[in-house]
């Protein structure tokens, strides 16, 4: 569903888990994913804008993600396939769901 479309008000806009921080990679910050949408959230080391959210990933694939010891040579083998995008303010400051637990990366 294109962002610019309102979600009917029964459905939750963002069920997002929490942050996980990587501290060990040079390039990813941190990431998250938003199991509503079936998208991953990246953001990078560097700063620059809010990062990027991978569309139309299954969950399985994100945890293939989460799980790579390295984060920068995983985007480009595997998350550059998928359909992605600037985050959005509005993605980029939603809250996480308190409810949801996070992965861990293999390497902190």
């Amino acid at each position: 569903m294109p962002r610019d479309q309102v979600q009917p008000a029964d459905k939750p806009q963002f069920d997002l888990s929490p942050w996980t921080e990587t501290p060990a990679s040079t390039r990813v910050s941190r990431f998250r994913y938003d199991h509503a949408n079936r998208e991953t959230q990246v953001q990078w080391r560097n700063g620059k804008g809010n990062g990027y959210v991978y569309r139309e990933m299954e969950y399985e694939q994100y945890r293939l993600f989460a799980r790579a010891a390295s984060k920068g040579k995983k985007i480009n083998e595997f998350l550059n396939a998928f359909p992605y995008e600037p985050m959005t303010n509005e993605e980029a400051g939603a809250p996480s769901n308190t409810n949801r637990r996070g992965l861990q990366s293999r390497v902190q």
